[in-house]
């Protein structure tokens, strides 16, 4: 926060990002190489696909804006069980991921950003993750 403090009294804009994904990094590659993981499979997680966080940051600086906070996910959160569920049928990756065990720790929390959307003016390419996967649309 010390560091978001600075950009913005130096009137710079703070874009806070969810979970970062692509095909071959983000929290589904990392379980997917694990196997089996001790941790709550319930746990929610907000994302964004690399390209989405970049054309989001672009578009916020064309918009000139200054002293602002914005957030960059793509508004469709998943549990870690409804991500690996999709990484297991999409048929993309050559492991299947074999589940989560634990039980213990926090839910998360949901992240939504439609105000950022309203503001710049920006929409996703990747609406959700399992979009991405190309398993729904």
């Amino acid at each position: 926060l010390k560091a978001e403090n600075v950009v913005l009294e130096a009137g710079g804009c703070v874009l806070r990002l969810a979970g970062l994904y692509k095909i071959d990094r983000g929290a589904h590659f990392f379980w997917l190489r694990k196997g089996t993981l001790d941790t709550r499979p319930d746990h929610i997680i907000n994302q964004i696909h690399y390209e989405d966080a970049a054309s989001l940051a672009i578009a916020i600086m064309k918009k000139g804006h200054r002293g602002r906070i914005f957030l960059g996910c793509d508004n469709k959160p998943l549990s870690r069980q409804e991500i690996m569920d999709s990484v297991n049928r999409s048929g993309k990756f050559d492991t299947k991921f074999q589940g989560f065990t634990g039980t213990d720790g926090p839910l998360g929390k949901k992240m939504e950003n439609s105000r950022t959307r309203s503001e710049i003016g920006w929409e996703p390419k990747y609406p959700s993750f399992t979009e991405f996967l190309g398993l729904d649309s």
